[in-house]
Order: structure tokens, then C-alpha cells, then sequence
């Protein structure tokens, strides 16, 4: 009993460090009396829901080489293919009544791949699946002990679920880490503050900037792993925003006072489209709450942005206050100028730029500007 515990408590240790996987399979073939061992993950093709493909993560006594074939050329022709993507994560299924038959032994499959290495049969354990991914361990047996004695295959079903507990950590840690890595670098020189947001209000990133609003009391804060403002009141507004972004709504803007002296600031809610939350990896409606200020960066996303639809120096003067500022007739006052001005200013502004409201107008804006901070190819 000892000995399976120190095996479970690795199991999840190797969730945190994935180096540690070629043990556990070690140890997983040596107590079942396997010859090998292999972690795979198999391709989908949502299309047809077959599989299209086959990586190998990791592997224990089983020849690099034969791993590379697998990979290249006997995963496509793979008669176990269909049984593979039968097994539910945290299950256990020994293939034997179909490499026992004379069908199999037949095929290029078992005689130029499974049989030079010694193995008559696989028994697979179900690690995670996703719509276009399933990730399995598969054991090889050899022909002296095709069919597994009762005990070690009651071994691997006490096993399984804590495999699959311990990928399924292992596949979010690695997520959290690809999309934070993916979406930090791209933001970092945007020079605004950002949060996405999932329609829950739950923060799913904060880039650097987003970050330093909330350590220094910029009118938000997290309770819970959510964003919520300094206020009741404001905080329904913000997630109502967001929830309405999340479904594909325009968005909206709100004032948040900042704690002490400091000058309310204006948030932007977004929605992020269709095409960019799939590039980030988010697999649910998200939104992206944007703080931009007066910094030079800003600056100089408000002059591409004028210049690439041909804004005049008065429009893009209304255009950054409405960005940066508290809207429209605030930006009348800050810049001395009648309402009917500004406003005359805003409506070539929305004909310029394709939108009819303020809301769609600071979407076009971000959209525009968030695009030229990434290269969806690095994603």
C-alpha cells in the first residue's frame, strides 16, 4: 500500500514538473510486468472525428527510433486507432480482443512496428480528450503475458483517475502559462492597462500595466479571482458591461474614482472578437476591460489611428479625449471648443471610421491598435 501511495503522490508530482513522467512510466511497466511504456496524444479531426495524427510526450524502454515511426508513418494506420478514442480519461482498456485476432496479425501495423519490439498486445489508460485532442498512456505487453493478471489490472484502474487528475493540471498549468506568456509579450508595448475578462467578470489575464492599476488602488481590485470596482454600484455596471461584451455587444465605458487624490479614470469594455479569442486560447466569451492614459504610447496609437482613416487634427483631438477623457462634453471644455463643434467633429469621426456611436467607435479603435500588438503566429 505504501509502495502505491509514493507512486500517486509522483504521479501528481510529475503534473508540476513534467521531466518526472519517464519514472512513472517506468513504474507503471515494471509493477504490471510491461515492456514498455509511452505517454501519446492523438490528434482529432473535428471534422470526422477520427484521428489525424500522433505526438509522443513521453516514453520508457521503448527504442526513439520505433517512437519516430510511430509519429511519422504507423500512427496513420493504426487499426487500434478507434479503440484508442473509445477510452474515456480515468479509464483503463486492454486491447487484447483485437490483437489476438488473425486480422491483426495480419496487418502492416503489428508486423513492421509492434512485433519487432517484442509487444503483442497494448493496454491504454485515458488521460484527457478534448474536441480536436486525446492524450492516453499505453503499456506494451509482451507475448509471454498478453492478458494481465487480475491484480495489476486492478493497480492500473486505481490508477487511472489520479493519471488523469494529474495531466488535466498539468494541461491548465501549461495553458495558463502559454496564454499569460503569449499575451504578455504581445501587450507589453500596447501602453495600455489590460484585463480580459470572462463573462463572469472572472480575470483570465492582467497584463503588466493592469496589474499595477490594482496594486496601487486605481479604482479596481480582485475579490475571488473576479474584478470588482471600489463601489456597488459601480461594479454592477462593470460587469453588466462585460457579460453584455462577452455575448457581443458593443461594450461601454465607465468613470472609476481612483482612492486619495488621484483623477478618475476611464475603462473601456470590449468585446473580443471571435477570431482573436481563439488565437488566445480562451475557450469561453471573453471580454477586455482597457484603461488607456495619457502616456506617449498612447499618443502615438491615437496618430496611427487618425492617420489611417484620414482623421483632421480637430477630429483626432476629439478622438483622444473621447479615449482618454471623460466623453463628449468634457471634451468640448478641454479643448475650448462649442459642443456642437465637438460633436460635429464626432459624427465625421463615426463616417470616417464606419461606426454610428461612441461605444462602436472605441471598440474600432482598440481592435485596431490591440492588432498591430500582436502576431498571431506567436500565439
Amino acid at each position: 500500500m505504501a509502495h502505491k501511495t509514493g507512486l500517486i503522490a509522483a504521479i501528481y508530482d510529475a503534473s508540476l514538473e513534467p521531466s518526472g513522467w519517464e519514472d512513472i512510466l517506468r513504474r507503471i511497466a515494471e509493477a504490471t510486468k510491461s515492456t514498455g511504456a509511452v505517454l501519446l496524444e492523438h490528434e482529432i479531426d473535428p471534422a470526422t472525428r477520427q484521428i489525424g495524427g500522433a505526438g509522443v510526450s513521453s516514453l520508457w524502454n521503448i527504442d526513439p527510433a520505433y517512437a519516430d515511426a510511430f509519429v511519422k508513418t504507423y500512427s496513420k494506420i493504426n487499426p487500434l486507432n478507434q479503440a484508442a478514442l473509445a477510452i474515456a480519461p480515468g479509464e483503463v482498456l486492454a486491447a487484447t480482443l483485437i490483437t489476438q485476432t488473425r486480422e491483426f496479425r495480419a496487418t502492416r501495423f503489428y508486423n513492421e512496428f509492434l512485433r519487432p519490439q517484442n509487444c503483442a498486445d497494448c493496454v491504454g489508460i485515458g488521460l484527457s480528450r478534448t474536441s480536436i485532442v486525446s492524450q492516453l498512456l499505453s503499456l506494451h505487453r509482451p507475448p509471454a503475458a498478453v492478458a494481465m493478471e487480475p491484480a495489476r489490472y486492478r493497480l492500473l484502474e486505481s490508477l487511472a483517475p489520479h493519471l488523469a487528475r494529474a495531466v488535466k493540471i498539468q494541461n491548465r498549468l501549461w495553458r495558463a502559462g502559454a496564454i499569460s506568456g503569449a499575451l504578455g509579450a504581445a501587450f507589453a508595448a500596447v501602453g495600455f492597462a489590460i484585463f480580459i475578462l470572462g463573462a463572469d467578470c472572472q480575470v483570465l489575464f492582467a497584463n503588466a500595466k493592469a496589474e499595477a492599476l490594482v496594486r496601487c488602488e486605481g479604482g479596481l481590485r480582485y475579490e475571488q479571482r473576479r474584478l470588482l470596482a471600489e463601489t456597488a454600484a459601480l461594479t454592477a455596471r462593470l460587469h453588466g458591461l462585460a457579460q453584455s461584451a462577452a455575448r457581443g455587444a458593443a461594450g461601454g465605458s465607465l468613470a472609476l474614482p481612483c482612492k486619495g487624490e488621484g483623477a478618475p479614470i476611464l475603462a473601456h469594455i470590449i468585446p473580443l472578437a471571435a477570431h482573436r479569442a481563439g488565437v488566445f486560447g480562451l475557450s469561453q466569451p471573453a471580454a477586455a476591460l482597457i484603461v488607456a492614459d495619457q502616456s506617449a504610447g498612447t499618443a502615438a496609437h491615437l496618430r496611427s489611428f487618425s492617420a489611417k482613416f484620414g482623421l483632421t487634427a480637430g477630429e483626432a483631438r476629439v478622438l483622444a479625449e473621447i479615449i482618454i477623457g471623460k466623453g463628449l462634453a468634457a471634451a468640448a471644455a478641454q479643448l475650448r471648443i462649442t459642443h456642437a463643434t465637438a460633436r460635429s467633429h464626432t459624427d465625421s469621426i463615426f463616417q470616417k471610421t464606419g461606426t454610428s456611436r461612441q461605444a462602436e467607435l472605441i471598440r474600432c479603435f482598440f481592435e485596431c491598435t490591440l492588432s498591430r500588438g500582436y502576431d498571431p503566429a506567436t500565439l
